[in-house]
C-alpha cells in the first residue's frame, strides 16, 4: 500500500500571498514583468539648440500601433518606460515642429535616443511647420551598470547551431558556458553550478526546484526549454542585474515570445543532418568501434496576425524534434578483469557490446492572444506545452537493459496584463508552471548486476515521477513622476507544490568487486541494496519576494541604479519534519564537533524557521565622461540569493519512509571497514532472498540516515564589477572586471568519522546499535570563488551594412572547495581547499558573425576557441583515507591550431533567401558544424599515486596525460552537414 507524506501546504495562504501582492496594484494593473520590458530616454533639443521642455516625446509600435507617451522635464529629457520590445517609430513634437526616428528596442534594454531638429530643415521648413524622418537601426545600450548581451532575432535565424536549442546563443555572452552534450544541454557562469541559474520567458521563471540543471526538464536532457521558433530575442545577464531579478545566483536569461501583429505572418522550416552526413568519431576510429546510427529530423510551423486590427491578435507555433543516435557499449575492463567476470557469471561480455539507438522524440507547442483595448493597455495570454521521451543511460560499461525512458512534460500558463499611466506603469504577471520529470526502466522487473569496471546490466534500479507545480502571482510598479527618477517598486508570490515518488531498488542491485585485500572477487556480490518502502512525498513551500529600485540620473552624465531585494521561504528546508526518536538517539550518540551539534540536527517539527535575512543589497552606476555616449564607466555591486533544490534535503525524509537496506556479504562473515557482513548464499540473489535475510536478522540490511542542519542558509553570491564601455567609429567595445564570492552551498558529509569525529571514515559502531549503518549530515559549507575580465567587441548587424560582428573574451578563473552533493572524501568542505572547478577555463573567445553576399546569399558563423576546461584529480600519494588524499584540478592538452587552443569548433552557414510572390520568402541554407572536424576530448584520468613502488621502482599510479590517447569522449561531435530549408511571409 502507497503511503502519502504531506509536508506543510500552504494552500489557504495562497489567499493571503495573493492579498500581498494585489496591496501593490493600483486600480490598474499591467502585463508585462520588468525581466521582459525596456525603456527609452534621451534629451529633445529644440530647432534653437535649446533643451525642448515639454516636448510631446511618443514611441509608436509598428506591428501593432500602439503608442507610449512622455513629456520632457525642464531640461528637455525623458523616458519612456514599459516597451514591448521591437520596431518603434519615436517621435518628438516642439510647436509645429516635429522629428521621427524608427529604431529596435530590444529585451530588457534601458536605451539611450536623444532627439534633435536640424537647423536647416528647420529654417526652410513652411509655415505648417517641418516633419524630420530618420530611419535608424537597433538601438544600443551603453548608460546601465548591468554587464549583458542581447541575442537579436537576426541572429537567432541566421548564426549557425546543431539542434535549435537558443540557449546555445548564451555562449555570445562572456563569462557564460552552454553545454552542447547529445545527453544534456544547458549553461552555467562563474564558478556556480547549473543550478544556481535561471530562466524566464514572458516574465516565467522555468527555474528547476526539484533537481540539478537550472531549467526545468533539462537535467539530464537533449532537449530544448522551448521552442526557438516562439522566441522573439532573448537578453543574457551576466551580473549586476537589477532588484526585480529573482532565484539566481550567476546568469539569467530573459526571454520575450513574438506576438502577432497587424500583418499576417508565417514560417515553416525543416533541418536535417543524418550519418551519412557526418565524419566517423575519433574515438569509434581509434577504438574500432562501427560508425554508429545517427538522424536528426527537426520541423516547425508559425502563423500570426490580427484578428481585429490594431486591438486583438494572435501568435501560435509548433516544432518538432526527432533524433536517434546510436551509442557504443563496451566494455573498457581488462582482459583479466573479463575473464574472472565471464568465469562467475556464466555471461560473456559480447552478449552485452554493440552499438544502440538511442531515440528521442519531442514536441513543442506555443499558443498566444494580445488585446490592446487602447494605447493604455495591453492583455496577453500564452501556453506552452514541452514534451518529449528520451531513451538513455546506456554505453560504454552500461548495457542497453540497464536504459530508462526519461519522460518529461514542462506546461506554462501566462496572463498579463499592463497599464501605462500618466508618469506610471503598472505591470500585472499571474502565471503557472507545471513540470512532470518521470524517467522509468524499460526492464522494472530485472534486478541490476554491476561488476565494477567491466559491465552493469540489468534493470534500471529506480523509477521516478517528480512533479512541480508553480502557482505565481507578481506585480511591478514604475513611476517616473519625479524629475531625473525612475522608480520601481514590485511584489512576487509562488506557491511551489512538489510531489515526489522514488521507487529505487524496488529491485535489488548486486555490487561485484576485486578487492583481494578484502577477499573479494566476482565470484559473489560485495554488496547488495533493496529498496525497503514505497512512500509518496508531498511538499509546499510559500516563496515571496519583494523589491525597491531606483534608476537616478544624478547629472545628464551620471546614473546611479539603487536597489533591495528581500526574499522569503515558508519551507526551504523540509521545516515540519520530524526526527524519529531511534534518529535522534543515532545522532546524540556521535560526537561533537566543529561542525557538527547534535541538536542542531533534531528538530520536533518546529526548530527550523524560515530563514529571513535574505536580504539583498544591489547598487550600480554609469558615468557617460563625454556626455555623447562614446566612453562610459560603469560598475556595481550587490548580493544575490539563490534557493535550495528539494532534491538537496529530500533524502533526509525520503530515506525514512522508503529506506533502502544495504546488505554487505563476504566470504567468511567478517567485518569490512568496520560494517559487519554476511556470509554470501546464492539464495540472496533474489528480492525474496534478501527480504528473507533481513527478516531473519534486521541487523544486515540498515539503511543510512539523512540530517538535515537546522539552521542551514539559503546559497548567497556577492558580485563585484567594474568596466569601461567605448565607441571606435562603428564597432562598441567592452572591458570589465568581476569578483564573485559564492557561499552557503549545501552538500552531504559523514558525522560518523573517526577520533572524535575528525579521522577517517567511519565508526558507525553507536549509529548500527539505533538501527542506521551510517549518518550523512547536511552542511551548507560549499563556497566558490570567481575572478573574470571580459571583454566584448561589437558591431551589430544591419541591412545598409549588409555585415555584423561579435567577439567576446573571457579571462577567467573559478575555485571550489568540497564535493557536490555529496562531500565524503573529507572530514569537511574547507579541508578539501580550494581547487579549480569543474569547467574552469582560463581562456574563452567567442566569434559570430554575418555578411551579405551577391546574388541573396549570406555567410555566417558561430565559432568558439578555448583553452580547456578543467576536470577533477585526487592526488592519493599521502594514502587514500580521508584527510590524506589532496584535491586538485587538471586541464587537457592543447591540440587545436598548432598547440594555442584545447577546444576549437568551427561552425559555419551558407544561406540564400529568395523572394517569391511579393513578401512570399524562402530560405535555402546548409551548415557545416565542427567545420575542421576538432577533436575535443574529455573523459581523463582523475586519480594518481605518485609514490614508488620498491619492487619495480616505478610510480604505483601515475596521472595519464589528458589527449586523445586516453580520453574516453569528445565533447562534440565530429564534422557534420545539416541541411535546412525555410518559407516565411
Amino acid at each position: 500500500m502507497t503511503r502519502v507524506f504531506k509536508l506543510n501546504r500552504f494552500r489557504g495562504r495562497l489567499v493571503a500571498a495573493t492579498m500581498l501582492a494585489g496591496g501593490a496594484i493600483v486600480p490598474v494593473a499591467g502585463v508585462h514583468a520588468q525581466v521582459t520590458t525596456g525603456n527609452i530616454r534621451g534629451q529633445v533639443t529644440a530647432p534653437d539648440g535649446t533643451s525642448a521642455a515639454g516636448a510631446q516625446v511618443s514611441a509608436r509600435s509598428t506591428g501593432t500601433n500602439q503608442t507610449y507617451r512622455a513629456i520632457a522635464d525642464a531640461n528637455g529629457s525623458y523616458v519612456l518606460t514599459g516597451l514591448r520590445p521591437g520596431q518603434y517609430e519615436v517621435s518628438a513634437t516642439v510647436g509645429t515642429e516635429t522629428t521621427r526616428q524608427i529604431v529596435t528596442l530590444g529585451i530588457g534594454q534601458s536605451a539611450s535616443l536623444d532627439l534633435g531638429f536640424a537647423a536647416d530643415i528647420a529654417a526652410a521648413a513652411p509655415e505648417g511647420g517641418a516633419e524630420i524622418v530618420v530611419t535608424g537601426g537597433r538601438l544600443n545600450e551603453t548608460r546601465t551598470s548591468e554587464v549583458a548581451t542581447n541575442v537579436s532575432r537576426e541572429q537567432i535565424e541566421r548564426l549557425p547551431q546543431t539542434d535549435r536549442n537558443f540557449l546555445s546563443f548564451a555562449a555570445l555572452a562572456p563569462g557564460v558556458r552552454y553545454n552542447d552534450s547529445e545527453t544534456d544541454k544547458g549553461f552555467r557562469s562563474g564558478a556556480a553550478t547549473a543550478s544556481q541559474v535561471n530562466v524566464f520567458i514572458d516574465g516565467v521563471s522555468l527555474k528547476n526546484k526539484l533537481r540539478e540543471g537550472g531549467v526545468a526538464g533539462q537535467q539530464n536532457s537533449r532537449g530544448n526549454p522551448f521552442g526557438q521558433l516562439a522566441v522573439q530575442e532573448f537578453r543574457v545577464l551576466t551580473q549586476n542585474y537589477k532588484a526585480e531579478y529573482e532565484q539566481a545566483e550567476s546568469a539569467i536569461i530573459t526571454s520575450v515570445t513574438k506576438s502577432g501583429t497587424n500583418e499576417f505572418h508565417g514560417e515553416a522550416f525543416g533541418q536535417y543532418t543524418d550519418k551519412g552526413l557526418s565524419q566517423k568519431s575519433f574515438i569509434d576510429i581509434r577504438d574500432g568501434n562501427a560508425k554508429p546510427a545517427f538522424e536528426r529530423k527537426q520541423y516547425g510551423v508559425s502563423l500570426g496576425g490580427p484578428i481585429i486590427k490594431d486591438r486583438l491578435f494572435f501568435f501560435a507555433a509548433y516544432e518538432g524534434n526527432d533524433q536517434n543516435r546510436a551509442f557504443n557499449v563496451k566494455s573498457n575492463g581488462t582482459a583479466e578483469q573479463i575473464a574472472e567476470f565471464e568465469r562467475f557469471s556464466g555471461r560473456k561480455i559480447t552478449d552485452f557490446q554493440g552499438a544502440f539507438v538511442s531515440p528521442f522524440r519531442g514536441d513543442f507547442y506555443f499558443g498566444k492572444l494580445t488585446l490592446t483595448p487602447d494605447d493604455r493597455q495591453v492583455f496577453d495570454l500564452s501556453f506552452s506545452r514541452r514534451q518529449e521521451t528520451d531513451i538513455q543511460g546506456f554505453g560504454g560499461n552500461t548495457a542497453f537493459e540497464y536504459a530508462e525512458n526519461k519522460r518529461n512534460k514542462v506546461d506554462t500558463y501566462l496572463f498579463k496584463w499592463t497599464y501605462n499611466g500618466d508618469k506610471f506603469i503598472n505591470e500585472f504577471n499571474a502565471n503557472y508552471l507545471n513540470y512532470e520529470f518521470n524517467p522509468t526502466s524499460l526492464n522494472p522487473n530485472l534486478p541490476s548486476f554491476d561488476y565494477s569496471g567491466v559491465v552493469l546490466f540489468g534493470g534500471k534500479d529506480s523509477t521516478r515521477r517528480e512533479l512541480q507545480q508553480g502557482y505565481t502571482i507578481r506585480d511591478d510598479f514604475t513611476y517616473s513622476g519625479f524629475d531625473n527618477h525612475v522608480i520601481k517598486v514590485g511584489a512576487r508570490v509562488e506557491v511551489t507544490d512538489i510531489q515526489f515518488a522514488n521507487n529505487a531498488y524496488v529491485q535489488p542491485r548486486y555490487t561485484f568487486l576485486r578487492e583481494p585485500i578484502n577477499n573479494l572477487n566476482f565470484s559473489f556480490p560485495a554488496e547488495a541494496r533493496l529498496g525497503l518502502g514505497n512512500g509518496n512525498i508531498l511538499a509546499s513551500n510559500t516563496q515571496v519576494g519583494l523589491y525597491a529600485q531606483d534608476d537616478w540620473d544624478v547629472t545628464e552624465r551620471l546614473q546611479l541604479n539603487l536597489g533591495v531585494r528581500w526574499d522569503y521561504e515558508t519551507n526551504g528546508f523540509n521545516n515540519d519534519y520530524v526526527t524519529p526518536t531511534n534518529a535522534a538517539a543515532a545522532l546524540r550518540s556521535l560526537p561533537r564537533t566543529s561542525y557538527f551539534d547534535p541538536e542542531n540536527y533534531i528538530t520536533n517539527g518546529n526548530s527550523r524557521k524560515p530563514f529571513a535575512g535574505a536580504i539583498a543589497p544591489r547598487f550600480g552606476f554609469s558615468w557617460d565622461i563625454k556626455g555623447d555616449r562614446s566612453t562610459v564607466i560603469f560598475g556595481g555591486a550587490g548580493r544575490y540569493y539563490d534557493r535550495n533544490n528539494f532534491n538537496n534535503t529530500v533524502d533526509e525524509l525520503s530515506r525514512t519512509i522508503n529506506p533502502v537496506g544495504v546488505f554487505r556479504f563476504s566470504a567468511d562473515g567478517a567485518p569490512r571497514n568496520g560494517q559487519p557482513t554476511t556470509v554470501w548464499n546464492p539464495s540472496y540473489l533474489t528480492r525474496d532472498g534478501l527480504l528473507a535475510l533481513r527478516n531473519a536478522n534486521p541487523q544486515v540490511s540498515l539503511p543510512e540516515l539523512f540530517a538535515v542542519k537546522n539552521n542551514a542558509k539559503p546559497p548567497v553570491n556577492d558580485q563585484f564589477s567594474f568596466g569601461v564601455r567605448q565607441r571606435f567609429g562603428i564597432f562598441e567595445a567592452s572591458l570589465s572586471g568581476s569578483y564573485q564570492r559564492g557561499r552557503n552551498g549545501y552538500t552531504n558529509i559523514f558525522a560518523t568519522r573517526r577520533n572524535g569525529g575528525l579521522g577517517g571514515c567511519c565508526d558507525t559502531a553507536s549509529a548500527i546499535a539505533n538501527g542506521y549503518s551510517n549518518v550523512i549530515i547536511g552542511l551548507d559549507g560549499l563556497d566558490t570563488r570567481y575572478k573574470a575580465l571580459f571583454f566584448t567587441l561589437d558591431k551589430n548587424y544591419t541591412r545598409a551594412s549588409g555585415w555584423g560582428l561579435n567577439i567576446a573574451y573571457t579571462l577567467g578563473k573559478a575555485e571550489q572547495n568540497g564535493g557536490d552533493l555529496f562531500s565524503l572524501d573529507a572530514v569537511t568542505p574547507k579541508d578539501y581547499g580550494w581547487r579549480p572547478t569543474k569547467g574552469d577555463e582560463r581562456h574563452r573567445v567567442v566569434v559570430s558573425g554575418m555578411v551579405d553576399l551577391p546574388y541573396g546569399f549570406q555567410f555566417s558563423t558561430l565559432s568558439t576557441f578555448g583553452s580547456g576546461a578543467a576536470y577533477q584529480v585526487v592526488d592519493s600519494t599521502n594514502g587514500a583515507s580521508s584527510g590524506f588524499s589532496r584535491f586538485t584540478a587538471a586541464y587537457p592538452e592543447k591540440n587545436c591550431i598548432k598547440g594555442l587552443f584545447a577546444f576549437c569548433e568551427v561552425n559555419l552557414t551558407l544561406a540564400n533567401r529568395l523572394k517569391i510572390a511579393g513578401k512570399h520568402q524562402v530560405e535555402l541554407a546548409v551548415d557545416v558544424l565542427n567545420a575542421f572536424n576538432n577533436k575535443n576530448f574529455t573523459g581523463f584520468d582523475e586519480g594518481f599515486n605518485n609514490q614508488i613502488n620498491p619492487a619495480t621502482g616505478q610510480v604505483i599510479d601515475p596521472l595519464l596525460p589528458a589527449n586523445g590517447t586516453t580520453a574516453s569522449g569528445l565533447l562534440t561531435l565530429p564534422r557534420r552537414i545539416q541541411f535546412r530549408v525555410g518559407y516565411r511571409f
